[in-house]
């Protein structure tokens, strides 16, 4: 069976194929426009099927989740579909017309398509609970969700208050003066490591009305009332109290309302997946996989981006029968040719020479910045080794360099590490591995004090043999320098989504000191290091 796969309205729009259950091909919109949450799935959807991938003809069924476009997915009964969808069905069977012809689509509801690619990463084990959780979906605000007997069934909706939601992280964002932005949340969270939870001012939150996330004007007045206050007024060491309350406030809501669904047995507590923008949440994910004492499933596009893949999982899975491939998360887009890259290179100015491993250590632990892209870049908002910019986090200095003067970001946002497992393993022997960078790790004195945030911790992606290229690269880089860990930090210049081609890549950092630059089997030096 041959799906096509769309999230077409919204932020972070983007388009998926699948084959007889395997994902063949993926891309998210704003890597190809290079506006970040780009909403124009028409410019994926042309890319997904310009590719020789791609059977165009063949394809069998479509799949989107709502919201949906219209003016793309051409659907008789839209409305009849959203009436379904507003009544609370998981999906809604029709046709679309589109690609020249009529074609059977499943309509699939917003927040089902967030619990199927969550439910995809905990392998649709039996009786897994599912947590979505975001800022709004098409329904609720959060969900919780249960595979039985291999479908997924809708145990709740809306079980979490505001402060335990998205929309309550975008609310405390819109409060300190961060703006209504997709990106807000993720900038706010890394405020709270620099205070401690305050009673006070989880007793004024507390005291919000419920109701102040479906009512606009309600929401303003508290608003300007909290502000008025002086546990919230402006400056960063208060602004760091009122989010590390707010983060304790939102942990023990997502945990309280776990307790009452997760699964004990003598053998412990069952299997969970968490999906949503709020599975991004690293505070959190690392209490709950403490609390419950094993891993936790969270796909690493758990946000809307996720969309691309979620409504075809699910109408695999649970309308075709057809259980899908795990995959990889190194599939968003298909790379770039030899060719593409060396065209980009010199219209820069620049010169390519042949991949040297060593030479590349030699940068890193000289104190050096690599750029580094390599083959399909990931799916989601980590950089995991696919689009990475590269630092040693023994040299001091680098957080600084590379957050705060490269890319331009707020000075208090921390950076992620990559290690190799065996090191991993080594520094916290029998803690699950984190290939995706999605918990945090309490950091030993001494190592990679340049990626360590201030309260301690640090982001870690774990790295197996099966990635050689920055496997291989780890290993010569501790050889060198006795460093287990590198800086590993989004490859994107400031307000931009991750740097898809070489283009990107030279349009974000080829005027900075970046040291070197790596294209697959190409290295080429930087400006400022030639």
């Amino acid at each position: 069976m041959k799906v096509l796969s769309l999230h077409s309205a919204g932020h972070d729009t983007g388009v998926a194929y699948f084959e007889d259950g395997r994902l063949v091909f993926a891309v998210e919109t704003e890597r190809l426009t290079r506006v970040k949450h780009d909403h124009r799935c028409d410019v994926a959807l042309r890319h997904v099927l310009e590719q020789e991938c791609v059977d165009t003809d063949g394809i069998d069924l479509v799949a989107v989740s709502t919201p949906v476009r219209s003016g793309l997915l051409r659907i008789p009964d839209l409305d009849r579909a959203m009436e379904r969808i507003g009544a609370g069905a998981l999906h809604h069977r029709t046709v679309c017309e589109m690609l020249g012809r009529r074609v059977e689509c499943v309509v699939v509801t917003h927040e089902v398509s967030h619990a199927a690619l969550a439910a995809h990463y905990a392998d649709w084990g039996e009786g897994t609970v599912v947590l979505v959780n975001e800022g709004r979906g098409q329904l609720t605000r959060s969900s919780l969700f249960r595979v039985t007997g291999g479908a997924l069934e809708w145990v709740d909706k809306d079980p979490l208050p505001w402060y335990g939601n998205g929309f309550g992280w975008t609310a405390i964002g819109y409060l300190l003066g961060f703006g209504p932005s997709p990106s807000v949340a993720g900038k706010v969270m890394a405020m709270g490591g620099y205070g401690q939870p305050d009673p006070r001012i989880r007793e004024q939150l507390l005291s919000v009305d419920p109701e102040v996330m479906n009512d606009r004007e309600l929401a303003e007045r508290v608003r300007a009332d909290l502000a008025g206050r002086p546990e919230f007024a402006p400056g960063f060491e208060t602004a760091s109290q009122v989010v590390a309350t707010f983060q304790e406030m939102f942990t023990e809501a997502v945990r309280a309302v776990l307790d009452r669904h997760v699964t004990r047995t003598d053998a412990g507590v069952g299997p969970i997946a968490l999906g949503g923008g709020c599975a991004l949440n690293i505070v959190a994910n690392s209490a709950l996989r403490e609390e419950y004492g094993r891993d936790v499933a969270i796909p690493p596009a758990c946000g809307d981006a996720g969309h691309l893949t979620g409504a075809g999982l699910y109408a695999l899975a649970q309308v075709a029968g057809v259980k899908p491939e795990p995959f990889s998360v190194y599939r968003n887009g298909g790379g770039e040719s030899r060719a593409a890259v060396l065209e980009a290179v010199e219209g820069a100015g620049l010169r390519a020479v042949p991949y040297d491993r060593s030479a590349v250590a030699g940068v890193l632990a000289g104190g050096g910045v690599v750029a580094l892209t390599q083959g399909a870049a990931e799916l989601g908002p980590r950089a995991l080794g696919h689009r990475s910019l590269l630092g040693s986090p023994a040299v001091p200095g680098m957080r600084e360099r590379m957050s705060e003067k490269l890319k331009r970001r707020e000075w208090f946002r921390p950076l992620g590490a990559v290690m190799r497992d065996e090191r991993f393993a080594g520094l916290y022997p029998g803690r699950a591995p984190s290939p995706y960078m999605l918990f945090e790790y309490r950091l030993p004195d001494g190592i990679a004090p340049e990626a360590r945030h201030v309260n301690g911790t640090c982001r870690i992606q774990t790295l197996g043999p099966e990635e050689d290229r920055l496997y291989g690269l780890l290993a010569e880089f501790e050889e060198l320098s006795g460093v287990p860990a590198l800086i590993n930090t989004s490859l994107n210049g400031p307000g931009k989504p991750i740097a898809h081609t070489a283009r990107d890549v030279l349009d974000d950092f080829a005027r900075t000191d970046v040291d070197l630059f790596v294209f697959d089997d190409l290295m080429v030096r930087g400006a400022a290091a030639r």
